[in-house]
Parts: C-alpha cells; structure tokens; sequence
C-alpha cells in the first residue's frame, strides 16, 4: 500500500511538471493573461518579502556611513589642533620678534631703486669679472650699491663716474657677498672665484649641505637686501661647495641699482631736566 501511494504522488508531479511546461510554452491569450493576473498577485507579495532585505541593507549602508562620518571627524579634529598649536607657535614667534626688534632698536629694511641701467661692456678678463653700465652719479648711483637683474643678483658698483659705472660682478675673485641657506638659515659667504661657480666658504661646523640647496642673500654687509636669490648647490666635493648663480652674467643687458638702509626706531629723546629750583638765590 505504502509502495503504490509512492508511486501515486511520483506520477502525480511528473504529470503536473509536464503540464506546466506546456502550459509556459503556450502563447495563447488565456494563458498570456493567467499570467499576467499570476504575476499581478504575486509581485505585492515579492516586493513585501524583498522589504525586510532593503531595511537591512539600508541599516549596514548607514552603518557604514556613520563610521566613515566618525573617522572622518576624528581625523579633522587632529588636523584642527595640529593647526591650532601651529596658529600659537606662529603667533608667539611674531611677538617674540617684535619684541627683539624693540630691544635692539632694529626697524624694517628698506630697498630703494636708485635706477635702472644698460650693460655697454664687459671686462672679458680672466683675471677682472666687471661690466660697466650707463648710469653713474647724475642718476644718483653710488659707490657700494646692490646690482641685481630679474634672475637674481649680478654684484655691487665699484667705481662711479658721472653717467656710467663700474659693476664688480658676484663671480670676481675679489667679491664676498653674505648669503644663506633658504631652508635653514645658516649664514655663509659666497666667495667669486674667477669661475663661472662661485664657492660658498664660512659653513658652520656640523652643518651640512646638499646639491639642490637653494642659496639667499642675508642681508648681512647693508649691501644687499635679504632674500634675493643667488643660486643653487650644484657640487660638494673637495674643492668646496659649488653654485650656480641664479643670473646669468654672461649674458647681461639691463640691471637695477638698488640701495638698502634699516628703518631703525626713533629713539625716545630724555624728557628736558627742570631746573633746580634750590639753586635759585631768594632776593630779600
């Protein structure tokens, strides 16, 4: 009994299974729209079993939002402190200076060009790196002024006459010209050679260089302002650290002439002594 029930319910599923397939496969109009009410019924049940499934991925998507939102913000508030301490130092630093300023009674620098001028020749000697330009006196230039181009710095005048002027270029033998180094700070010389590559000499001890280094003036000497360029490191070897100077002193046309002073503070003048009036003879 129990063998032909088996059998019974296999027979049974075959026969429904073949008739479903030719019933899917039928293109008449019952069955086009036995169909679409089938579908009609069961789409609201799917999309109401395919609810649960969509509040679960929106939970782990705003999840995931918020954590990202909370790293985010951890990582912002490190950066808001890290620029808050950098704010202070800065702050402190500038008052510490006004205040050294105030002590030494040292003001700003001041530049001033005195006039722009054409090179008319060069000296061509391996021996005098000079070129002589058209200005001199009556355009109120100076013996000891900076020289200096679009590049950076060409050299200082040396002798002046009424309109043309001798200019002792960086890459003379006979030039010293403060500088520094645009990173550190550290104060040097550059010292011309007769060469094209000027050497830097005076390097503290224990400090180091490296090829690449950018090179400033100091300011040091009341000669040239502060911070124009001069040139990059391009050689440490045993014959001293070599620089490329910035300008290009082979090929010259127009330079300035500049002048540079400190602005130093006026200094308070010592209020005018009262006189004694002890020392006043009373007339009887």
């Amino acid at each position: 009994m129990k063998e032909l029930r088996h059998r019974f319910s296999s027979g049974f599923f075959i026969i429904l299974a073949l008739a479903l397939l030719i019933f899917g496969s039928s293109n008449t109009p019952v069955v086009d729209k036995f169909r679409s009410e089938i579908s009609d019924i069961f789409v609201p049940v799917l999309a109401v079993a395919s609810w649960p499934l969509e509040v679960v991925g929106g939970v782990i998507e705003w999840t995931r939002q918020v954590a990202i939102v909370f790293s985010e913000n951890k990582s912002l508030r490190a950066e808001n402190e890290s620029l808050k301490q950098a704010q202070t130092k800065s702050s402190q630093l500038a008052i510490d200076n006004q205040r050294l300023k105030k002590l030494l009674n040292v003001g700003e620098g001041k530049v001033n060009t005195i006039a722009a001028a054409r090179v008319v020749s060069d000296s061509d000697s391996p021996f005098f790196k000079s070129v002589l330009i058209n200005r001199g006196t009556g355009d109120g230039v100076k013996k000891g002024l900076a020289v200096i181009n679009e590049d950076g710095i060409v050299g200082r005048t040396i002798n002046v006459g009424t309109s043309s002027s001798r200019v002792l270029l960086a890459t003379d033998i006979n030039s010293r010209i403060p500088v520094k180094l645009a990173s550190g700070g550290i104060n040097m010389i550059l010292e011309g050679n007769n060469s094209p590559y000027p050497k830097l000499a005076f390097l503290p001890f224990g400090e180091k260089l490296a090829v690449g280094n950018l090179i400033l003036t100091s300011g040091y000497g009341m000669v040239f302002p502060p911070d124009l360029p001069v040139g990059q490191v391009v050689e440490i070897g045993a014959e001293g650290i070599r620089i490329k100077l910035s300008a290009k002193l082979y090929n010259l046309n127009y330079v300035s002439i500049v002048g540079y002073e400190i602005i130093r503070s006026p200094v308070s003048s010592p209020s005018t002594k009262e006189p004694d009036n002890s020392s006043r003879e009373s007339n009887k």
